[in-house]
């Protein structure tokens, strides 16, 4: 499913940035849509049964990776906030990158690791990251810096 909803946002760029810019709400919406399901097209998001497979945790928040329902208990935080995912998007459409280049940069920043409140809390007020990347963050930097600043670590995916 995420190779489909990648396909319909280089699409949807064909348009070009104005489109993108004054549909930005559902414009950048949609690229939710990259990392609410499977690899068999169910719906993920908050879903233990689908979830515990399909995205990344915490050490913290994967002992919950099972439950029926995430709510209130875990966060998926996107490790680049996908407000600046879609703006840096929006700017390689208005600079003519290639269709292929577009699609390798939403592959790559489009990423949700599962931790807990407690963790997303640390995220966004203590270190105020909710919307920003650490100072100095540049995208060819590492793209789990947020949770590295906020000294979250990551399970490692053969450990399920």
């Amino acid at each position: 499913m995420r190779e489909r909803y990648l396909d319909v946002a280089i699409k949807m760029s064909e348009l070009g940035a104005p489109h993108l810019r004054a549909t930005h709400r559902h414009s950048r919406q949609f690229l939710r849509g990259v990392t609410d399901f499977d690899n068999e097209g169910n719906y993920a998001w908050k879903r233990g049964h689908y979830a515990s497979e399909s995205y990344q945790f915490s050490e913290n928040a994967h002992p919950s990776r099972n439950l029926k329902d995430y709510s209130g208990i875990l966060h998926g935080e996107h490790v680049i906030p996908l407000k600046l995912v879609f703006e840096r998007w929006v700017e390689m459409v208005e600079n003519g990158e290639t269709p292929a280049s577009q699609r390798n940069f939403l592959d790559r920043h489009l990423i949700v690791v599962w931790i807990t409140i407690e963790e997303q809390q640390r995220v966004d007020r203590e270190l105020k990251l909710r919307t920003k990347m650490p100072k100095g963050w540049t995208w060819n930097d590492d793209r789990f810096a947020r949770l590295t600043v906020a000294n979250i670590k990551i399970q490692e995916l053969s450990e399920h």
